[in-house]
């Protein structure tokens, strides 16, 4: 793989990372190399938010068909313009958390992969665009603050996990690829990254979307409490949540954090079939 230094592409082009677009530019040639590695395991177009310098961009395109980049900073684009004169690279401006990834595919007429090493604020946001999005992507290799890699990952039952947990493993398995330090960034970041590989599920795991995200939200959001008390911000009516507990065969007393998606589906499903409305 060609390589420059991000910290020597920056001076060469006369500037400096932007706070106002948290760009921590990765500096690791080996980091890059696996990304590039697990985001091009299949060859399909390749989505990449945030490319910054370009530096994984130039790996992707040494192994992908096209890699179409969509930054919102126009000095990088700027720099993508001058440095990449590959025909099988696209420049767009866009934001990451609301970008139409299916439209996008449907002009690539295929499944498509998104990568890219994204703001770590909007992390939770960029998560719901691949959610909403998920039937265009063959596959998803992304950066995360390691925190995040190890909500997703989390058993039920332990402190990480959480609703990012639920919401995610509903659409997607999640893989770890490889952790990667603060001290492969420059500028230096607080805290240690990971890359994580998400593969939606061939077939829906949830029966009935918006009922199984109510009644997640509301377990998290008392996750402390019992579940016949966290729900009830869902379904007031005791005696009638303590009959679709029973139905499902999960017991009132446990925690929502015990839960697995399959559990939530399955009282969701129950819920929606039966004579309560939902809120």
């Amino acid at each position: 793989m060609d390589w420059e230094d991000p910290r020597k592409a920056l001076a060469r082009h006369g500037l400096q990372p932007k706070r106002q677009f948290s760009q921590n530019f990765l500096v690791s040639r080996e980091a890059v190399e696996r990304i590039a590695i697990a985001a091009t395991s299949e060859e399909r177009p390749v989505l990449e938010f945030g490319p910054g310098l370009g530096t994984l961009t130039r790996a992707l395109l040494e192994r992908a068909p096209k890699v179409t980049v969509v930054e919102p900073d126009p000095d990088m684009r700027r720099v993508l313009t001058e440095d990449f004169q590959d025909s099988r690279r696209e420049i767009l401006d866009g934001d990451a958390t609301t970008f139409d990834i299916a439209a996008w595919a449907n002009q690539e007429s295929s499944r498509i992969t998104v990568t890219g090493n994204l703001p770590y604020s909007v992390t939770g946001a960029i998560l719901r665009n691949l959610m909403t999005h998920r039937d265009a992507l063959g596959h998803a290799v992304i950066m995360v603050q390691k925190e995040v890699r190890d909500r997703l990952l989390a058993p039920p039952g332990t402190k990480e996990y959480g609703a990012l947990t639920v919401f995610t493993a509903a659409d997607f398995g999640v893989h770890s690829v490889t952790k990667v330090s603060r001290g492969s960034f420059h500028p230096v970041p607080k805290v240690d990254s990971a890359v994580v590989r998400l593969v939606p599920h061939e077939r829906p795991l949830v029966r009935h979307p918006r009922a199984f995200t109510i009644l997640v939200r509301a377990a998290f959001t008392a996750r402390r409490k019992m579940l016949r008390k966290a729900l009830r911000s869902a379904i007031d009516e005791g005696p009638f949540l303590d009959g679709l507990l029973d139905a499902a065969e999960i017991e009132g007393t446990r925690r929502g954090e015990t839960l697995t998606v399959e559990d939530f589906d399955r009282l969701a499903t129950l819920w929606v079939t039966s004579e309560a409305p939902q809120r």
